[in-house]
């Protein structure tokens, strides 16, 4: 099967290299420098030690010409992305986003079949075309559209999973994208104006105070009610990524912007139809813009 994988990003890279295994993978990058790396040299996965190369497509146009497409970049950069989409034949589209600012953009791609996913990997690009997984984890879909109609595309992608890689599919795609938010909201933002790993949110109990009163914030205003079993995936995130640094985090290391608007700024906007109070998520909102503002 034919994929192209829009963004060279961390998880561009790493859904390349896995999906090249059975697949033929065009990765779409945004500089020529880039594209001219891998397909020069080809792409490198380090993981546990081991560096493991394999050749694949790059290129810099946005001529999307697979059936199947997935959607990696960031949210800032959603829009451009979208507009390009919409020009397009009915498609496949697998959009792999953190939170859920990308949402409002999807009305007007009702032509193609949407799905949504969400990535629980650890990955790190080390340079334009070498990869580090630093976690296994799993890839989670669902329908958007269409009615949860089966499709081909997605039932090959399926099929042809590997064991380091599984995909699995998912019923309702908001719960989906809502529970994986609550994790953005609460570990991303605090790590970042805290400026610690993962682990020490659970390690010092003042940090561990706010990480709470965060999370309560979060789970009102998407109105979720599984509370302990949610509050339990973010401790177990903490404790098994505890020696890790979240992508916020490195974000704001690297002075590159962050997808708070799409996290947090998301939420700011659901609660003003809720007149609820969220004064944790407006702090640190606005703590991450100021220092996206100093990064400049």
């Amino acid at each position: 099967m034919d994929i192209g994988i829009i963004g060279a990003g961390s998880l561009g890279l790493l859904y390349s290299y896995y999906l090249s295994k059975n697949h033929t993978v065009t990765l779409y990058t945004n500089q020529k420098q880039q594209a001219d790396q891998i397909n020069s040299n080809g792409l490198l996965m380090v993981k546990d030690g081991i560096n493991t190369r394999v050749m694949i497509n790059a290129d810099s146009t946005r001529n999307y010409k697979e059936e199947l497409l997935i959607v990696t970049v960031k949210q800032y950069d959603i829009a451009s992305i979208i507009a390009e989409i919409n020009n397009l034949t009915p498609r496949t589209i697998l959009f792999l986003q953190n939170g859920m600012g990308h949402l409002p953009y999807l009305s007007a791609l009702l032509k193609h079949h949407i799905i949504l996913g969400i990535v629980e990997h650890g990955a790190i690009r080390l340079d334009d075309h070498t990869v580090q997984h630093t976690g296994v984890g799993k890839t989670k879909i669902a329908y958007y559209n269409r009615d949860n109609s089966q499709n081909s595309l997605i039932q090959q992608l399926q099929i042809n999973q590997q064991s380091l890689f599984p995909i699995e599919m998912e019923d309702n795609w908001r719960k989906m994208l809502s529970e994986k938010l609550v994790v953005n909201a609460t570990i991303n933002p605090l790590t970042s104006v805290l400026k610690v790993r993962n682990g020490v949110l659970i390690e010092n109990d003042h940090f561990m105070k706010l990480l709470k009163v965060l999370f309560n914030e979060v789970i009102q205003v998407l109105g979720l009610s599984n509370e302990a079993l949610l509050w339990e995936h973010v401790y177990n995130i903490c404790e098994n990524t505890a020696q890790n640094q979240s992508s916020m985090y490195k974000d704001i290391q690297n002075g590159r912007q962050t997808e708070i608007d799409a996290i947090l700024g998301y939420l700011i906007q659901q609660a003003t139809n809720t007149q609820k109070p969220i004064p944790h998520i407006t702090f640190l909102y606005h703590a991450i813009k100021g220092i996206e503002i100093g990064n400049d």
